[in-house]
């Protein structure tokens, strides 16, 4: 018998929308502690990439798109993306963090591949606690279409947010949970 199946491909997946609780450190969290320790910096130099998209959702949008894929008999068979539809650029994604933590955006933008060249130096995780694994992330332009997914969801009424509609909870648990 053939078994009724969605795949479900999220984007990189980060804490709740509401109170940014995440269970581990990982993805953009790794940014904000970042910049978090750098505030100065953060107010001087904007180090992403005008050129790339980091497409984020967060886990709350996940559980409800799949808890309502799973009794929508429309899904069945599909690969469903779980993505923001206008994801930010790394570098809007760094001036809405700098928004959130100073005040305003950076007055100066780094060019990418020198950032990237920087950061995969021997101890540039070590200066900047970013795993030189995650690097790759914020250089390699992804796409995703949407279009499936928020046709099957727009009937039941879940949406992914947009990124500045929450990126205060994100940092906001990143400041009260230091060392999660």
């Amino acid at each position: 018998p053939d078994l009724p199946v969605t795949i479900h491909r999220p984007a990189v997946v980060c804490g709740d929308s509401q109170t940014g609780e995440t269970a581990k450190y990982d993805g953009i969290y790794y940014l904000i502690n970042y910049l978090r320790m750098q505030p100065s910096l953060l107010s001087l130099v904007n180090i992403g990439n005008r050129d790339v998209r980091l497409n984020v959702v967060p886990v709350d949008f996940v559980v409800e798109s799949m808890a309502a894929l799973t009794i929508d008999e429309r899904a069945t068979g599909a690969t469903v993306q779980l993505a923001d539809p206008a994801p930010l650029t790394t570098h809007e994604l760094f001036e809405a963090i700098a928004q959130a933590l100073v005040g305003h955006g950076s007055r100066i933008t780094v060019p990418a591949p020198l950032v990237r060249t920087s950061l995969t130096l021997p101890r540039a995780e070590i200066l900047s606690r970013l795993p030189r694994a995650g690097v790759p992330y914020f250089f390699l332009d992804q796409m995703y279409d949407t279009t499936r997914a928020r046709a099957l969801l727009e009937p039941h009424g879940v949406r992914c947010p947009p990124i500045t509609s929450y990126i205060d909870a994100l940092i906001e648990f990143v400041a009260r949970h230091p060392k999660l």
